[in-house]
């Protein structure tokens, strides 16, 4: 019901809308949004179907500009600097938050250095075991850990990764030592999990599902604020009394500091069109991810929350990327 109510302000608004404080064309040219990703992967596969109907909304082409770099950082900088004019946008997410506070000079402020436009959608984690690594429940591991202190051994897509933060916090939260093996990306990781080199891993849901559903894997805990309707029976994190623990990832879209606001508003109009599209939301769902109807205010605060929560995080972890 909101993401239609949504769509429906977000239309009547590009269809209304008088622009001041911009040139009277504007759109008059090309937009792109620079991705700091490589093509093909999974802020790739969300952004351009995005990009497709914002073009429509915006009766002007939206091309996508890959910028692939450790940490986001060169894409993410060189929206950063883009000319303020509504022209340059970025795809902006959750990983910009961390990055923040695990390199050091970073040539950017993610929370001052952008006009934050709105979300695009978020995806809630999975705490996932092999399924005879008997451990049935989420006190089963807790139990374990308590009483074999190091002895259990969790996978990540590498340091500062989703799943390594959400492990570090489960285990100042619970009191429990585990043994953290860092991966270079998360499909190595969950390989060896489901080879039996590891037992424990923290994955977004469409990575695990396939695998929950085929026996081999077991859900323990579900970062979401709600039950997944896909593992209804698994309790949230919050249910298990660890509240703090509710974590989803996030994208959205960005432009540079100083964008009118006139154009700021007219993009987010255009964005909410785009992420109401039935075609980007069976997309999203595909991809474990949840359209996220924000306002442009809503999405800056996201943004600066989490750069405040993860960069504490980080910073009494001491985990450098550089």
């Amino acid at each position: 019901m909101l993401l239609r109510f949504a769509a429906a302000v977000a239309a009547g608004f590009l269809a209304t809308s008088v622009v001041h404080s911009q040139p009277a064309d504007w759109p008059a040219r090309p937009i792109r949004i620079i991705v700091p990703a490589p093509a093909g992967g999974p802020y790739d596969q969300v952004i351009r179907p995005v990009a497709q109907h914002m073009s429509t909304a915006l009766k002007i082409p939206v091309v996508v500009e890959n910028q692939p770099s450790a940490g986001n950082i060169v894409g993410t900088q060189a929206g950063a600097a883009a000319t303020p004019d509504g022209y340059t946008l970025t795809m902006t997410g959750m990983l910009n938050t961390i990055v923040q506070g695990m390199y050091e000079n970073v040539p950017f402020d993610i929370v001052k250095d952008f006009e934050h436009i709105g979300e695009i959608g978020r995806a809630a984690q999975w705490l996932v075991v092999r399924s005879d690594a008997g451990i049935n429940t989420f006190d089963d591991l807790l139990q374990r850990a308590k009483r074999e202190p190091g002895k259990i051994d969790y996978a990540s897509s590498g340091a500062g990764s989703t799943g390594h933060l959400v492990m570090e916090q489960l285990q100042r939260a619970a009191g429990i030592q585990l043994t953290h093996v860092p991966y270079k990306g998360g499909a190595p990781a969950l390989q060896d999990v489901l080879a039996g080199v590891v037992s424990v891993i923290v994955i977004p849901p469409n990575a695990a599902l396939s695998h929950v559903q085929g026996g081999k894997l077991k859900v323990l805990a579900v970062s979401s604020p709600e039950r997944s309707t896909a593992v209804p029976n698994v309790p949230t994190f919050a249910e298990l009394g660890h509240k703090q623990l509710t974590v989803s990832s996030w994208v959205g879209v960005s432009a540079p500091k100083g964008t009118p606001a006139p154009i700021v508003r007219k993009l987010h109009a255009a964005l909410q069109v785009a992420i109401n599209e039935p075609a980007v939301v069976k997309l999203l769902e595909f991809q474990g991810m949840t359209p996220a109807a924000s306002t442009q205010e809503q999405y800056a605060q996201l943004v600066r929350a989490d750069t405040e929560r993860w960069g504490q995080l980080v910073r009494s972890l001491n985990i450098k990327a550089n």
